[in-house]
C-alpha cells in the first residue's frame, strides 16, 4: 500500500476488475435473493419469479440492497488498500463507542429506539420474505405481518441479537459469552435453531397458529425436514465455537486484515449442505428435469470426472474416451442376452459393473502401453483412432453387436437377495438418480484421495514437465497407464448405468463428437479440478435442456455448437483457467503471469532464459 494517494486522478478511473466484479456480485446477489424469497415461482423455472415480478418493490429493494453491498465492499477495500481517500478530517468514532459513552435518560432512549429498530427491521424482513403477500411496501401489509406465523420467529431472532448487542456496549447484565457454561450454550443453539425452523420452514400455514410448534400435530414444524436441519447446523455450529473457545490463544494489540478461512468444520457443513440439496431438491423438479438429472447430468458427470484424472490430473490429450463408455455400454448388452452372440450365462447389470470396470480397464491397459510413449497431438492422434476402431466394430460387426439397427432390450436393475427384491422402474427416473448419486459420491472422494496422495502428485509432475519427473526418478509410463485405467474404469461404470437406463443401444451414441463434448465439460469447469469438471458438466447439460423450452433470440438446437463454441473462445479469452480451478492449475497460470513457465496442462513448462 502506497504511502500517498494520487489525487491527480479521478477517483472512477481507480477502479479495478475486482471492483466490478464485487458490484456484480452484489447485485447477482439480490437477484437471487428476490427469486429465492419472491411471492411466486417455480423450482422447475427459476427465472419465473424474475419475469413475473421485474418492477414490484419486492425485486428492486432487494437489488438496491445487493448493489448497495457490493459498492460499500469496493469502498471498504479502496480505503483499506490506500487508493482512495476519506473525506472525513477526524476519524469516526463507532456509533457502539458513542452508545457506550451516554447514561441517564440518552442511555434509555439508545437502549429504547435500537429495540424499535430490531422489532422494525424483523417486520420488514418477515414482509419482504414472505411469499404470502403482495404490494410489500405497503405500510397496511407490513402492519398485518403479525398475522402470520413466521413473523415470531424473525422477531424473537431479532430481540435476541438486540439484547446480545446491547449487552456488549451497555453492560446490561455481568454475563458474557465467554464465562457461559458449555451446556448453556448446546441448549441456547437447539433453541435458536428451532427459532430459525419457525421463521424458515417453508410448509408451515402461512397464519398464525400455536398448531405450528405442537409436536404432536400433523402439520407442525416437527413434521418437516427443516426443522432438524437447522438442529443439526445449529449444534454443529455451537460445538465448533466451544472447540476454539477452549484453544483460543490470546488477542493480538495488532488488528489482522479479514481472510476467508476454510476450517474442518465449515467443509464438513458444506459437504452436508450439498449432500442434502442433491438428495432433496431433485424430488420437486418436473418429470422431464428429473429425467434430464440421470441421462444428462448424472452420466455425463460421471464421464467427466473420469476423463478429469487423465486429462487434468495426468494432463493426457484423450479424444478416444468415448470408446470406453461404448465397452461399459456393451459389456452389459451382452450379458444380458441382448447381442446376437449369446454369453454363457447371463448377470444382473448389478454383477455387470465389476466385468464392465475390468473390460474397459484392460482397453485403457493395452491402448496405453504402446502408445503413452508419445506426447502431445501425437497421442490425441493415437486415441482418436482408437475411439473410431470401437465405433466401426460396433456399426459393422453385426454378428457380435447387432449393428446400426441396435441391440435388444435390455434388463433393468433389480435386487433378488436374501428375500429382498426390488427392480428399479424406469418410468420412476429418481430412482435411478438416487444409484448414480450413491456411484458418484464414491467415486468422487476415491479421485480426491488419489489426487492428493503419491500418485496424484507423481500425475501432477508428468503433467508440468514429464522429462524433469522421469529424472526424480518416477515412472512415467506407469502412472500414465494408471491414468488410462482409471479413467476407462469410470467410463466403464457410465456405460452400464446407461444401457440398464435406456434399455438398447445403437453405435451412432458412440461417436466423436461425444469425445469432444466431455472433453469440453472438463476444460469448460476447470482441468484438474474435481468440483470444476462437475459444476462445468451440471451447467453445459442442463443449458441446452433449458434453452429447448426457453428460446431466447430465434435460439434452435441446431444452434447449440455454435453457442457452445462461442462460450469456450470466451472463457479461454477471459479464464482459461475454467470456472472453479484446482489450486495447482491456479498456481500453473500464476507462474505463468510471472514468466516462470507455461500454464499447458497438457504440455511441459519451458523454463525462461535470464537475459
Amino acid at each position: 500500500m502506497s504511502s500517498e494517494i494520487d489525487t491527480t486522478v479521478p477517483w472512477y478511473k481507480k477502479l479495478t476488475g475486482d471492483d466490478y466484479r464485487r458490484v456484480a456480485t452484489g447485485t447477482a446477489g439480490g437477484a437471487v435473493l428476490a427469486v429465492m424469497t419472491g411471492p411466486e415461482g417455480s423450482i422447475a423455472e427459476p427465472l419465473y419469479a424474475l419475469r413475473a415480478s421485474l418492477l414490484t418493490a419486492h425485486v428492486i429493494g432487494y437489488l438496491i440492497f445487493g448493489i448497495a453491498i457490493g459498492c460499500l465492499l469496493t469502498y471498504r477495500a479502496k480505503i483499506r488498500d490506500g487508493v482512495w481517500k476519506r473525506r472525513r478530517a477526524t476519524p469516526r468514532i463507532p456509533m457502539a463507542e458513542k452508545m457506550a459513552a451516554t447514561s441517564g435518560p440518552a442511555r434509555s432512549i439508545a437502549l429504547g429506539g435500537s429495540g424499535v429498530v430490531a422489532v422494525v427491521a424483523a417486520l420488514l424482513i418477515a414482509d419482504f420474505s414472505g411469499p404470502y403477500v403482495s404490494h410489500k411496501a405497503s405500510l397496511h401489509v407490513i402492519a398485518h405481518q403479525f398475522l402470520y406465523t413466521r413473523t415470531y420467529g424473525y422477531l424473537v431472532l431479532a430481540l435476541a441479537i438486540w439484547f446480545t448487542g446491547a449487552n456488549q456496549v451497555f453492560h446490561v447484565t455481568n454475563v458474557r459469552l465467554r464465562s457461559l457454561p458449555k451446556w448453556s450454550i448446546l441448549v441456547g443453539a437447539l433453541v435458536g435453531s428451532l427459532l430459525f425452523g419457525l421463521t424458515a420452514d417453508p410448509f408451515l400455514r402461512p397464519r398464525f397458529s400455536w398448531h405450528a410448534i405442537e409436536p404432536s400435530y400433523r402439520d407442525s414444524m416437527f413434521h418437516h425436514w427443516p426443522t432438524y436441519l437447522w438442529v443439526v447446523l445449529a449444534l454443529l455450529l455451537a460445538l465448533s465455537y466451544l472447540r476454539k473457545r477452549n484453544s483460543a490463544a490470546p488477542m493480538s494489540a495488532t488488528p489482522r486484515r479479514r481472510a476467508l478461512v476454510v476450517t474442518p468444520s465449515m467443509r464438513v457443513l458444506t459437504y452436508l449442505g450439498a449432500g442434502f440439496i442433491a438428495y432433496e431438491a431433485p424430488k420437486y423438479l418436473s418429470s422431464y428435469w428429473q429425467i434430464s438429472l440421470y441421462q444428462q447430468i448424472g452420466i455425463f458427470c460421471l464421464l467427466a470426472v473420469g476423463l478429469n484424472v487423465v486429462v487434468g490430473f495426468a494432463g493426457l490429450l484423450d479424444l478416444g474416451y468415448v470408446a470406453f463408455y461404448a465397452l461399459g455400454a456393451y459389456t452389459t448388452a451382452y450379458f444380458s442376452g441382448a447381442l446376437p452372440l449369446q454369453p454363457p450365462f447371463h448377470l444382473n447389470p448389478f454383477v455387470v459393473i465389476p466385468a464392465a470396470v475390468v473390460v474397459a480397464m484392460l482397453a485403457g491397459v493395452l491402448l496405453g502401453l504402446p502408445t503413452l510413449r508419445l506426447r502431445g497431438d501425437y497421442l490425441a492422434i493415437v486415441t482418436l483412432g482408437f475411439g473410431e476402431i470401437v465405433y466401426v466394430l460396433a456399426n459393422d460387426w453385426t454378428a457380435v453387436t447387432g449393428g446400426s439397427p441396435g441391440t435388444l432390450s435390455l434388463p433393468t436393475f433389480s435386487v433378488n437377495l436374501l428375500g429382498l427384491h426390488y427392480s428399479w422402474n424406469p418410468a420412476d427416473p429418481l430412482s435411478y438418480y438416487y444409484l448414480m448419486l450413491g456411484v458418484i459420491v464414491p467415486v468422487i472422494v476415491l479421485f480426491d484421495f488419489l489426487n492428493n496422495s503419491k500418485v496424484g502428485r507423481s500425475w501432477a509432475a508428468i503433467r508440468e514437465d514429464e522429462v524433469a519427473a522421469q529424472s526424480l526418478g518416477i515412472n512415467a509410463l506407469k502412472y500414465k497407464v494408471m491414468a488410462f485405467a482409471i479413467g476407462a474404469s469410470t467410463a466403464g461404470v457410465a456405460g452400464v448405468f446407461t444401457a440398464a437406463k435406456v434399455g438398447v443401444l445403437f453405435p451412432a451414441t458412440f461417436v466423436l463428437q461425444l469425445s469432444i463434448t466431455i472433453l469440453v465439460l472438463v476444460i469448460f469447469g476447470g482441468m484438474g479440478s474435481i468440483l470444476g469438471v462437475l459444476v462445468g458438466a451440471v451447467f453445459l447439460q442442463w443449458l441446452p435442456s433449458y434453452l429447448t423450452f426457453h428460446s431466447y433470440l430465434g435460439y434452435q438446437e441446431s444452434d447449440l455448437l455454435l453457442y457452445i463454441g462461442a462460450l469456450l473462445v470466451i472463457m479461454m479469452i477471459f479464464r482459461p483457467q475454467g470456472l472453479v480451478p484446482s489450486k495447482r492449475r491456479r498456481r500453473e497460470f500464476i507462474d505463468a503471469e510471472l514468466g516462470l513457465g507455461s500454464a499447458d496442462a497438457l504440455g511441459a513448462i519451458t523454463q525462461e532464459q535470464p537475459s
